[in-house]
């Protein structure tokens, strides 16, 4: 959720930026604040909730007979997963998994309208400006393979009784692989940040490439 809200604040501010051609300090500040009212909600709403740790171990115990569970136990968790916390929380979560992705395809398409007629932008800084969004676009469609599936299993087996297996044991590594997937794509589509990884790995071509460049640009002085 938090990943998600930052890049959909992401998003706005390149937005914003086209629009208004500036983003004002409030406008900055609200943004990074409203980023953390979600991820807070969820952190807070479930422990409002009533706990009954007994009758949570005493349910496990009959759903997982063949589990052995006394090396985990004393062990806590929520009793009453339809309570009024837990099916707001499931809300916002849905918010999320599902509203985020599409409200961020839906606006860096937009914005890639407006750089591509944008009249005041060098045709060098749109090509950047393009290559910053569609970075953004493949962070955005992240959650469509890290976090809807995992919601959606989780959502059936609330609603159904019936476990996923598959998706009880990839939740942690679907959840952890944005992480993980995120500083390769902003090195790779941001050029600053590309252009110092391969003068960091590949120094030796980097300087060809610059010695190549400098001279074609010195044959038309």
């Amino acid at each position: 959720m938090a990943a998600g809200s930052a890049i959909a604040i992401t998003v706005l501010f390149r937005f914003l930026v086209l629009v208004q051609n500036q983003v004002t300090a409030h406008q900055t500040y609200f943004m990074v604040f409203a980023s953390y009212i979600a991820p807070l909600a969820l952190l807070i709403i479930p422990f409002t909730d009533t706990w009954d740790f007994e009758a949570v171990q005493k349910v496990t115990s009959i759903e997982h007979p063949t589990y052995n569970l006394s090396i985990y136990t004393p062990f806590t968790g929520f009793s009453n997963i339809g309570s009024p916390q837990f099916l707001s929380a499931t809300f916002i979560l849905s918010i999320g998994a599902y509203g985020i992705p599409l409200g961020c395809l839906l606006l860096t398409r937009k914005v890639l309208v407006l750089i591509r007629f944008h009249s005041h932008m060098s045709d060098r800084t749109k090509k950047q400006a393009q290559t910053l969004i569609h970075g953004l676009i493949v962070q955005s469609m992240l959650p469509f393979f890290c976090y809807i599936p995992s919601f959606t299993g989780y959502v059936f087996s609330q609603s159904t009784g019936r476990e996923l297996l598959l998706c009880e044991h990839l939740i942690l590594a679907s959840s952890a692989f944005p992480g993980l997937v995120d500083p390769f794509i902003s090195c790779y589509f941001i050029v600053p940040y590309r252009q110092a990884v391969l003068e960091f790995v590949l120094p030796k071509r980097q300087s060809r490439i610059t010695t190549v460049i400098s001279n074609s640009t010195s044959g038309y002085n």
